[in-house]
């Protein structure tokens, strides 16, 4: 499974060529990964793996980050989805100071993440 992940990931990959954003925020992100996800209720997500270092030992909220995430997911989230094999149920943006393997606690590491449903070729923000 973990290697069908990958394979669409680099798949989903492919098609988003720009690797570093600045958001309305100011901050700069780059693109880290992008992840296929089968959830165990049958769902497939996306996640975007999104670096931004300058978060580091900052304290800050998915609320505060809203417009930067809808961003994200409008410019890499839906290029990726149209990319994919399947369309993903759901859009994850996970935004890091630093590089965290998915599923593993980072608790030094600030991280935000935002759901998002497609719709009509838009991403409509989904609290989790």
């Amino acid at each position: 499974m973990r290697a069908l992940a990958v394979i669409l990931a680099l798949t989903a990959l492919a098609g988003c060529r720009e690797e570093a954003l600045e958001l309305p925020s100011g901050l700069a992100v780059e693109l880290a990964g992008i992840v296929m996800e089968s959830q165990p209720d049958g769902e497939t997500w996306l996640i975007l793996q999104v670096l931004a270092p300058s978060l580091a030992g900052r304290r800050i909220g998915a609320e505060e980050m809203a417009e930067d995430t809808g961003v994200i997911c409008d410019t890499w989230g839906l290029a990726a989805a149209g990319e994919a094999d399947q369309t993903p149920d759901q859009i994850v943006v996970q935004v890091m100071s630093e590089r965290v393997e998915r599923g593993q606690p980072a608790p030094g590491v600030t991280q935000v993440f935002a759901g998002y449903r497609v719709q009509d070729g838009s991403c409509i923000w989904e609290d989790f």
